[in-house]
């Protein structure tokens, strides 16, 4: 069943210990011989145990489980975050790294074997204990960012027309320039808010003021009147802003109990102005 998804890696086996950062997924596969999840987890560090040569940089572990077996200890239970463990490893052939990196950025192994779960090792134990640190920046416009490492992003209460709002910027944890490159979206987004909270008001009430009133139509305890784009745009209020460092945005909109408590997601970017609304949660 899962020829396929070894075919992507070298024969030869390695014997490593490995720095779990955190699983993060497990992407749905139709392949010849049949269906399988690939399960991801991220690394901090691998140290060679034929060679002693210490790498500490991010790489990905990958191995295939099938449906049953994705929510088990065979799947999401297998690595926790923080754990430091002796594993069988086969390294992803060049041919198969996705265009936009290179093998030693992508850095992909497939897990053969778990050897030992739990080992030590004194390299990667202080990978980890500066890994845990906290990490602060401080922005004239923008205030105090927290660097939140498990979703790679600098997170901040910002002023938005009068009321506070979580504002997260989207990074590339190895890659600094794009803290500062999201920080400086920020600050434009943030220049232009009146008009960006106006014209995402507007946006939405005219994609969604016909499904606000189906919705309130089904609801006959309420026996609401019908809602106008106006009354749409005023009563929505925004809960919380997402800026990537590549341009795009995502702001989510209390819906006023419009569509019972459901979200409001309105996305765009900085460079090509909002592109969709819809409801979410």
């Amino acid at each position: 069943m899962f020829e396929e998804f070894y075919q992507k890696y070298a024969q030869d086996e390695q014997e490593v210990i490995v720095l779990i950062r955190k699983c993060i997924g497990a992407d749905y596969n139709k392949g010849v011989n049949g269906e399988f999840w690939n399960m991801t987890a991220i690394t901090l560090g691998m140290v060679s145990c034929n060679t002693g040569k210490v790498s500490i940089k991010e790489g990905r572990l990958e191995w295939p489980v099938t449906a049953e077996e994705r929510n088990s200890e065979k799947g999401w239970g297998r690595f926790q975050q923080g754990q430091i463990c002796c594993l069988k490893v086969r390294r992803m052939l060049d041919g198969y790294v996705p265009e936009h990196t290179s093998p030693e950025q992508f850095n992909s192994w497939a897990v053969i074997a778990v050897l030992e779960p739990f080992v030590s090792c004194t390299q990667l134990e202080a990978v980890w204990e500066e890994y845990q640190k906290p990490v602060s920046i401080e922005d004239e416009d923008l205030g105090t960012l927290e660097l939140n490492r498990d979703f790679e992003q600098l997170n901040v209460e910002i002023l938005w027309n009068g009321e506070e709002v979580p504002l997260a910027l989207e990074i590339d944890m190895e890659n600094e320039e794009t803290w500062d490159t999201a920080r400086s979206l920020a600050r434009r987004f943030m220049a232009d808010s009146k008009s960006w909270d106006k014209t995402m008001r507007e946006f939405a009430a005219k994609e969604l003021t016909g499904l606000a009133n189906e919705w309130q139509a089904d609801d006959e305890k309420k026996k609401a009147e019908p809602v106008t784009e106006e009354a749409f745009a005023h009563r929505i209020t925004m809960s919380e802003l997402s800026i990537s460092y590549d341009g795009s945005f995502t702001a989510y909109y209390n819906d006023d109990d419009m569509f019972w408590g459901h979200i409001i997601e309105i996305y765009g970017s900085l460079e090509n102005g909002i592109e969709n609304a819809h409801i979410a949660g």
